[in-house]
């Protein structure tokens, strides 16, 4: 209720600040403003009626040493998480850069397209994520395992229809954002999105491993495993893009996420063979 009504002063105000005001940009900044207060102030209007627990009281206001350490070791891991993926980004792109004009206009095109794709792997992440530190802080672990089995098993149907789907549609969608089907931009993206449609299903997979470390509080897992991703991602493909073009960095970015699903089913496998070895010396 509250986005909505968030929309519809957002476009209404755009319209009166903008087109009638003759404010430009300004304009249209004011009624972003004014449509987001008013959101945020519906939904402290709810809160107070329908959960009024969850509004923050004078009582609330006390340190909490423990917490406060455990919410700056999350805080710092993800922050180094979320730069490595933006350094790494960069450094990709260095090497795209020495393509030329051609190659730097496809890599943009299909970045475009790839962040529609992995918008689907980070909500299904997000949601993993959720399901299973609720139940870890239920205590359920049973539930836990399943949320995780669960999870996977869709983002991995999910997955193989993305790859499907990216595959089958790389001429089209390439051809869209460029605006023509000839010529050296539209090959090099059109191969580069074929070649990494074959691996997107284990950016799904992957995707459904890092919601679940982060579920269970094991957010420097996440962490090794981008850094590694990464890491090859960008030496193989400053080695190979000479000689194979832009299709070299869908290549890198595949093998990249190989190492990461593998990383991580190791990492699980040995953290769930701990638990079992502990329970059965505690049976003794």
């Amino acid at each position: 209720m509250a986005l909505a009504a968030a929309v519809t002063v957002n476009v209404a105000l755009d319209y009166c600040f903008a087109a009638r005001f003759q404010l430009g940009i300004a304009g249209a900044a004011w009624a972003t403003t004014a449509s987001q207060a008013i959101s945020a102030v519906l939904c402290i209007l709810y809160l107070r009626r329908k959960a009024p627990e969850l509004i923050f009281a004078r009582a609330d206001c006390r340190m909490d040493g423990e917490l406060l350490k455990q919410t700056a070791h999350f805080s710092f891991v993800t922050a180094l998480h979320q730069s490595s993926l933006y350094i790494g980004k960069l450094l990709v792109q260095g090497a795209v850069n020495t393509g030329g004009t051609d190659m730097i206009s496809a890599y943009t095109a299909t970045t475009r397209i790839e962040g529609f794709a992995n918008s689907f792997g980070d909500s299904g992440s997000a949601a993993t994520s959720v399901l299973v530190a609720q139940n870890r802080g239920a205590g359920k672990e049973e539930r836990v395992k399943e949320s995780f089995r669960s999870s996977l098993f869709l983002m991995l149907a999910m997955g193989l229809a993305m790859s499907l789907i990216m595959y089958v549609s790389a001429s089209t969608s390439v051809g869209f954002m460029l605006g023509t089907r000839s010529g050296a931009a539209f090959e090099n993206a059109r191969d580069y999105l074929k070649l990494v449609a074959l691996f997107y299903m284990l950016c799904f997979t992957g995707s459904t491993f890092a919601g679940y470390f982060n579920g269970i509080g094991k957010v420097s897992v996440p962490f090794l495993g981008a850094t590694s991703h990464i890491a090859l991602r960008v030496v193989l493909s400053w080695l190979l893009v000479g000689k194979m073009g832009l299709p070299a960095v869908a290549l890198a970015t595949g093998l990249g996420w190989v190492l990461v699903n593998a990383l991580w089913t190791v990492i699980k496998w040995g953290m769930e063979r701990k638990v079992k070895m502990q329970t059965v010396k505690k049976s003794k």
